[in-house]
C-alpha cells in the first residue's frame, strides 16, 4: 500500500503538470498569469523531466533485479519508438491544423511561426528534417528530448543501482561538458540546436531516477535545515519574479538578465530553484498533512487519472492547444484584446474538461485494472 501511495503522489503531480503545461500553452488566457512559472525560476518542463525520471527509476529498478538489464534496454527502447510514433503524428496533426487555418483565413503567421515556414516553404526538406527529429516545431519539442532520454535511461539505471553518487557524477560531469564545451545535437536543415538540449536536461531526468532507487523504501526524511534553505529559496525567487508583488517594477528583468536561467541549456539558477521546489513537495506529507487529503480527495483523484494516462493525455493537450493557437491566430486581425482574452479563457477550460473526461474514459475502459494496482506511466 505504501508503494501504491506513492504511485498516487507521483500521478497527481505529473496530472498537475500536464494541467500547467496546457494552461501556458494557450494564448490570451488570464489562468496563464497563475501557473508556477510566473512565481519562480523554473517551470512546467523541469517537473516534468523529474517525474519521468522518477517513473522510469520505479517502473525500470524492479525488472533490472529480476530480469536483467537486457530487459530494461529493450522496454526502454521499445517506450522510445512509441514516444517516437507519437511525436511525428503530432507534429505532422499541428501542419494540418494550422494549414487550414492559413487557408480559411490567410494569416500568414499562422504557416511561418515556430518552425513551420520552413516546412511549407522547402517539404522535402521540411520532413525529412521532422523525420530525423533535426527540425522541431515550437510547442512540439519536448517529445524528442523524452527520445533521447529513454535511449539514456538503461545506462544511468545501470550506474545508479551500482552507486548512486556513480550516477550523479556522470550526469553531472556530462552537464557541465554541455555547459562549458557547447555539446547538443545540431538542427537540419535549418541552423540551430535543439530547443531542449539533451546532454543538459538528462542531468534533471537522471535526479528523478536516482530519487527512485533512493528512495525505494520511502521518501526522504524531512530535514528542518533543508526545509528552511528551501523556502528561503523559493521566496526570493517568487519576490524576484513577481517584481515584489508589483512594488518594484523592473525588479525581474533586471535581476533575471544576470542569472544563468537559460531554459535551453538547463540554467543553473533553474535548476537550483527546482530541486529547493522538488525537495519541499517530495517531503510535504510529512509537515503538512492536509497535502494527503488533498491528494487523496475527489478532484485529487481526477488530477492523478490525467497522470496515470500520462502519454494520452499529453497527446490530446497538444492538440487541443494547436487548435487553440490556430483558431486565435486567424481570428485576431477581428478580435478586440478583451474579446481574445474571453474566448482563450472559454477555451482552456473547455480543454482542461475534455483533458480529465478523456482520462475517466480510459479508465473506464479498462476497468479490470484498479488505480491502486497500476504502476506509473514510462517517460511520458
Amino acid at each position: 500500500m505504501a508503494n501504491a501511495k506513492r504511485v498516487g503522489d507521483i500521478d497527481f503531480w505529473r496530472g498537475a503538470v500536464l494541467v500547467a503545461i496546457l494552461v501556458d500553452h494557450i494564448p490570451g488566457n488570464v489562468l496563464e498569469s497563475f501557473t508556477p512559472r510566473n512565481y519562480g525560476l523554473s517551470d512546467s518542463s523541469e517537473a516534468f523531466v523529474f517525474i519521468s525520471g522518477l517513473s522510469v527509476g520505479m517502473v525500470y529498478a524492479p525488472r533490472a533485479l529480476s530480469r536483467g538489464f537486457a530487459t530494461v534496454a529493450r522496454g526502454c527502447l521499445q517506450r522510445a519508438l512509441k514516444l517516437y510514433g507519437a511525436h511525428i503524428a503530432l507534429t505532422l496533426s499541428a501542419l494540418a491544423i494550422f494549414a487550414f487555418a492559413f487557408w480559411v483565413s490567410g494569416v500568414d503567421e499562422l504557416i511561418q511561426a515556430h518552425g513551420r515556414s520552413y516546412v511549407f516553404e522547402q517539404p522535402a526538406a521540411g520532413l525529412a528534417g521532422l523525420a530525423f527529429l533535426t527540425h522541431q516545431l515550437g510547442y512540439f519539442n519536448i517529445l524528442p528530448l523524452y527520445i533521447v532520454l529513454m535511449l539514456w535511461a538503461p545506462v544511468a539505471l545501470a550506474l545508479a543501482m551500482r552507486d548512486v553518487r556513480l550516477a550523479l557524477a556522470v550526469s553531472v560531469g556530462i552537464y557541465v561538458a554541455s555547459r562549458t564545451y557547447g555539446l547538443h545535437l545540431p538542427n537540419w536543415p535549418e541552423p540551430g540546436a535543439w530547443f531542449f538540449n539533451p546532454f543538459a536536461w538528462q542531468l534533471v531526468f537522471t535526479m528523478g531516477l536516482v530519487s527512485a532507487v533512493i528512495w525505494r523504501k520511502g521518501p526522504p526524511r524531512a530535514d528542518m535545515g533543508l526545509i528552511a534553505t528551501s523556502l528561503v529559496l523559493l521566496a526570493l525567487a517568487a519576490f524576484v519574479a513577481t517584481n515584489a508583488a508589483g512594488a518594484a517594477p523592473g525588479l525581474r528583468d533586471a535581476t533575471f538578465s544576470r542569472l544563468d536561467l537559460a531554459k535551453q541549456d538547463l540554467g543553473l539558477a533553474r535548476l537550483v530553484h527546482f530541486a529547493a521546489l522538488a525537495y519541499l513537495i517530495s517531503v510535504a506529507p510529512q509537515v503538512a498533512p492536509q497535502m494527503k487529503r488533498i491528494v487523496d480527495s475527489a478532484a485529487g483523484r481526477a488530477v492523478q487519472r490525467l497522470g496515470r494516462n500520462g502519454l494520452a493525455v499529453f497527446a490530446a493537450g497538444c492538440v487541443i492547444t494547436a487548435l487553440a493557437q490556430a483558431a486565435l491566430g486567424a481570428g485576431q486581425p477581428y478580435f478586440s484584446a478583451g474579446v481574445e482574452q474571453l474566448a482563450g479563457l472559454a477555451y482552456t477550460l473547455a480543454g482542461l474538461a475534455a483533458l480529465f473526461a478523456l482520462a475517466r474514459w480510459i479508465e473506464c475502459r479498462n476497468t479490470s485494472v484498479p488505480p491502486s494496482a497500476m504502476v506509473p506511466s514510462g517517460a511520458v
